[in-house]
């Protein structure tokens, strides 16, 4: 297996790190690049193509690649029976008896059954993992990558595709297992680069990661070679982000100017108005891509047979492409929410529902995909415009996220008197059925056991059964949190920074809505919100990474005063871990929700607002709040003081990647690289974002200068 000579410029060490280390003349290249291989592969590429576009030398003049490959390493696919897991990039072998055919996987979509003609889907079947082990998949094999094909070749593929003959509408369609490993068979980059990191290693010695791999660290192993193949992939999807002839859909590559050729048709202009529809009485309606295209392209000569081989595939892009520009952009469909609910299923599936939408869809971004249709399913109401019960209190949604919601609440005369909390139906939606526990806090009140701990039964709109502190004005304002896999609610009130006299009322400590209050009471305000004082925006978390919360400060502040073990001058700490628990439960064990809770005190140990140290024989970090007394202060710089002489400084502790930037030219180490990979892998799972963030390494949760131990991250279970 020789490798033939070609430009080296290319295929060089900069793919196998963060796109910001690529030199702008570089990206500009490669992205010329890609966007020929595009052009000469039909139209389309995903980055995981794109890879072995560079690294096995595909020519887009001759349409093959240049370098030899040996079958022998490639994924043999038998006709008939379960298929293998068939990653994009993976290169295969369709064997029929003693014959085979050689080709590259294109494209893979989820094929899940539950679909009409028309497009219809259930709800259900938006945003359903796969089920059973195993999960139903639509995989386009490129046939002509490796050159022109021979006669017996072509009979050969003319034998699959016919009917019965293994390719339906030129596709493999079978189920698949649900995970190689600990990577889903959904995470395209992730399955390739384990694909290549394991059965395929031999491909990569006709390139030269493996020489480079073994430069920098000596032994590589196959999770330094898997790190290297999804951070390369990450780059090359970034790098078509930007060149002026793609477009991209996911880390799908698509001809420009073939995109917006295909918005300009007549297919374009039925499709956006097949899924622009609402449900009968402007409910949710969910559409799925892939079969929509190939009812309305029936007796269309420029999309005669759309599901056929890369075509099909392409169309599938051109057409998200095209319902994404509606969902976004200006003018958007009338009286229409539109947004992507599942980017896997069938082509992709979309939801259209009549306008206004409650606070938590607004929140949302049209094109992340949230699952909502499974979400409703499991539940017996479904995301509508009248979230709240007539007299209940006011839901303001703050943020929402795969693992968390936070809402505000003010509480109406109705709802202190009848022991309901309103959440609205959409929130309530998002939590398990059943009984649910509330945790609350009234600050600078001092509650009984019973009132702060009550369990309390989802009805409507609202928990029902909840025994409210006597004296609560109406309108007062609570925070309110809650793991989407967990049974508790924290729920507080917050202290204005400032109190204000109410004529006929006295003072008022807490954040309250005036107009609850006005109602409640019949007394009129006639006070303004203190200086610097705004209520809580909505928010929604975007990207893979776990981001800080900022509605969270102020319940991990009371959660640190009530539930925190004592600390000089009567502070008050916990761990990461402990104080994960003390707000949501010890039942709910996710890695994602425990880091959004220790991300959040890292920014607020920032802000002064909690002091952080080193947890005992290299454990979880310890978070510290102080009161405002001379004493506690005083404790506090001691507190510090005692630290930089010990030099335990926040950079030599779990430290969040981007605030730990570098000096300027630096370059991370390949070994903070793959540690941060595999840091984020374990802490989100397979859908993480493992490039680091420009501009920083990645900090050890150890000393510097010990072996690093077992992360203590790891401690906690996946659910």
């Amino acid at each position: 297996m020789e490798r033939p000579d070609q430009d080296s410029s290319l295929l060089c060490r900069d793919i196998f790190g963060d796109f910001d280390d690529v030199a702008p003349s570089l990206r500009v290249a490669i992205a010329r690049r890609l966007a020929l291989v595009t052009e000469a592969r039909g139209g389309i590429l995903h980055a995981c193509n794109a890879f072995n576009a560079l690294y096995f030398d595909y020519d887009p003049l001759l349409r093959r690649y240049n370098v030899e490959v040996d079958p022998d390493f490639f994924i043999a696919v038998p006709m008939g029976g379960q298929l293998p897991v068939l990653p994009t990039g993976a290169f295969v072998r369709l064997v029929r008896g003693t014959r085979e055919l050689w080709g590259e996987v294109a494209a893979v979509l989820g094929a899940g059954e539950g679909v009409e003609r028309d497009g219809w889907t259930m709800g259900a079947r938006s945003g359903a993992p796969a089920s059973g082990g195993t999960d139903l998949q639509r995989i386009i094999v490129d046939t002509d990558v490796f050159g022109p094909l021979s006669t017996e070749e072509s009979v050969e593929r003319g034998r699959w595709l016919r009917p019965g003959g293994g390719l339906q509408d030129g596709h493999l369609v079978g189920p698949v297992p649900a995970d190689l490993k600990d990577v889903s068979a959904r995470d395209q980059a992730g399955s390739f680069a384990a694909y290549l990191a394991g059965p395929g290693r031999a491909l990569l010695e006709l390139g030269p990661l493996p020489a480079w791999l073994a430069q920098e660290s000596g032994e590589v192993t196959e999770a330094d070679v898997a790190w290297a193949v999804r951070a390369a992939v990450g780059c090359l999807g970034r790098i078509m982000e930007t060149a002026a002839g793609l477009r991209t859909w996911g880390l799908y590559g698509r001809s420009a100017s073939s995109a917006s050729e295909f918005a300009a048709s007549e297919t374009a202009r039925e499709l956006r108005h097949a899924v622009s529809r609402p449900a009968p009485g402007g409910g949710p309606r969910y559409s799925a891509v892939w079969p929509l295209l190939n009812t309305l392209s029936n007796g269309k000569p420029e999309h005669r047979a759309p599901r056929s081989g890369i075509a099909g595939a392409a169309l599938v892009i051109d057409a998200n492409l095209a319902l994404a520009d509606a969902a976004s952009g200006a003018p958007r469909p009338p009286g229409v929410d539109l947004r992507v609910d599942d980017r896997w299923q069938q082509g992709g599936i979309w939801r259209a529902q009549a306008q206004p939408v409650d606070a938590l869809l607004a929140a949302l971004d049209p094109l992340t995909p949230a699952g909502i249709g499974f979400a409703e399913s499991r539940a017996s109401h479904h995301f509508g415009r009248d979230a709240c019960a007539d007299g209940g209190g006011r839901v303001t949604v703050v943020h929402v996220d795969d693992e968390l919601v936070v809402v505000t609440v003010a509480l109406s005369a109705a709802d202190l008197r009848e022991g309901r909390l309103e959440l609205s139906r959409p929130v309530l939606e998002l939590l398990p059925s059943g009984d649910l526990v509330l945790g609350l806090h009234h600050e600078g009140v001092l509650l009984s056991q019973e009132l702060e701990s009550q369990r309390v039964r989802p009805i409507g709109s609202a928990v029902r059964g909840v025994v409210w502190p006597p004296g609560l004005p109406p309108g007062l304002k609570l925070t309110v949190a809650a793991a989407r896999a967990g049974r508790r609610l924290t729920a507080t009130s917050v202290r204005l920074p400032q109190a204000v006299e109410i004529p006929g009322f006295g003072t008022m400590h807490w954040e309250y809505d005036e107009a609850l209050f006005a109602g409640g009471t019949g007394l009129t305000s006639g006070s303004h919100a203190p200086d610097g004082w705004e209520p809580w925006l909505p928010s929604a978390a975007r990207g893979a990474w776990r981001p800080a919360v900022a509605a969270l400060e102020h319940l991990i502040v009371e959660s640190l005063k009530r539930d925190g073990d004592a600390g000089p001058a009567d502070s008050r700490r916990l761990d990461g871990r402990s104080l994960t628990a003390a707000l949501f439960g010890p039942d709910v064990r996710s890695p994602a929700l425990l880091w959004t809770v220790i991300h959040t005190c890292e920014d607020m140990a920032v802000l002064g607002l909690l002091t952080r140290a080193p947890g005992e024989r290299g454990g979880p970090d310890v978070f510290t709040w102080w009161p405002s007394t001379p004493d506690a202060q005083q404790a506090r710089a001691a507190e510090g003081r005692d630290a930089r002489e010990r030099g335990a400084s926040l950079s030599r502790h779990w430290v969040r990647p981007q605030h730990r930037r570098l000096p300027r030219g630096q370059q991370p180490s390949p070994e903070s690289r793959r540690d941060y990979a595999q840091w984020r892998l374990e802490v989100e799972g397979t859908d993480a974002d493992t490039e680091l963030p420009p501009g920083t390494t990645f900090v050890h949760g150890h000393l510097r200068g010990q072996e690093p131990g077992k992360p203590w991250h790891r401690h906690v279970p996946h659910q």
